[in-house]
């Protein structure tokens, strides 16, 4: 955020750059604020599986405890018996939340013109879960809390957003509604937006341990919105066996003077930067990273995500965890090659030892 005449506020309000050394599991927790509780029984419910693109797919539901149920879809090769590794897709935030698993799953739902963008811009027109699952692995994709079947319907976006915005576009409404009226909802309770959504991927998680056709080991991968829940399901679950962040790493303090605004309140749960640095959240678990940055990213400097990139790399060399970064010269998506190379490397920890 380009602070103008207040540029002096961040040193008057003594940013803190130096920060904990050994941020834990339980801090982090505590700047996720108050959750509900986790549900005893997940209430899973299935559909019958259907075939489309050569995979074999099985429509799910569960109930977090609160809200609307949550539509997703398990998928795997055709004609696969034994339990596979399982992947867990993290959709991308991308100001659109009519939608959620469509963004990155084709099962045969045309998206409307106004949304193909994303795939388009984001994915060059690949979309990662089919991609993932014809390599081998049993893909979960569900919508989380506020896109797709976890959205707040337009009917419930207060008068006053509209009367700002001066029209009814339901996705600018929506992203208005996260930071102008949900965010200050939770702040009531204590609560975050970051922790309820980390509170939905942990029960995704509880879900893919419990289906028959996912073996014990488990992966995380997300673009964007999705790179930044992977990092919190990092540093909230270290049994998961790798975990892929794309989009979604530079330090807060590079953020300060323009790129504030772009990001989600996802990405900033109350005083969190005042302990931890974003990267010190993925040095709390010993679980193999791959991080990939678009060096041409909208949403950070260059620098900030360089400055990033070495301090992960001395953690984990450090303490002699598995840490692979790249940088590419693309803006904020996840291409087809750098899709390519985080495939290949989850093949070599899932499929391959």
């Amino acid at each position: 955020m380009d602070l103008g005449p207040y540029s002096d506020l961040p040193n008057k309000l003594n940013f803190n750059s130096e920060k904990k050394e050994n941020f834990s599991r339980e801090g982090l927790f505590n700047s996720f604020g108050k959750l509900p509780e986790f549900p005893e029984k997940l209430s899973i419910k299935r559909e019958p599986n259907f075939i489309y693109d050569d995979l074999e797919i099985t429509p799910l539901t569960w109930w977090s405890g609160y809200g609307p149920e949550t539509k997703a879809f398990l998928v795997r090769p055709q004609n696969t018996k034994a339990p596979l590794p399982g992947i867990i897709y993290l959709h991308s935030h991308d100001d659109v939340k009519r939608y959620g698993i469509e963004k990155v799953f084709d099962y045969g739902v045309e998206l409307p013109d106004e949304i193909s963008w994303v795939r388009r811009d984001h994915y060059e027109n690949q979309t990662p879960v089919n991609e993932l699952a014809k390599r081998g692995f049993a893909v979960l994709v569900f919508d989380c809390f506020l896109w797709g079947s976890r959205r707040f319907p337009a009917e419930v976006i207060p008068a006053r957003l509209k009367e700002v915005l001066g029209g009814e576009d339901y996705e600018n409404l929506s992203v208005m509604h996260e930071s102008m009226v949900l965010s200050k909802y939770l702040s009531l309770f204590g609560s975050t937006l970051a922790g309820l959504l980390n509170f939905d991927d942990r029960i995704a998680l509880a879900v893919a341990k419990s289906l028959s056709e996912i073996s014990d080991q488990i992966a995380v991968v997300g673009l964007s919105g999705g790179g930044s829940r992977a990092i919190y399901l990092h540093a909230t679950n270290p049994e998961i066996s790798a975990v892929v962040s794309v989009g979604a790493m530079a330090t807060y303090e590079s953020m300060l003077e323009k790129h504030v605004a772009p990001h989600s309140w996802m990405f900033f749960p109350h005083d969190l930067a005042d302990k931890a640095d974003w990267p010190q959240l993925a040095m709390i678990s010993k679980t193999p990273l791959f991080v990939q940055f678009c060096a041409q990213d909208q949403l950070y400097t260059f620098a900030g995500m360089q400055n990033a990139d070495e301090m992960l790399k001395a953690h984990f060399a450090t303490n002699k965890i598995e840490y692979k970064s790249n940088f590419y010269k693309v803006k904020h998506s996840f291409t087809t090659q750098m899709q390519e190379e985080a495939f290949e490397w989850l093949t070599d920890k899932l499929l391959r030892n």
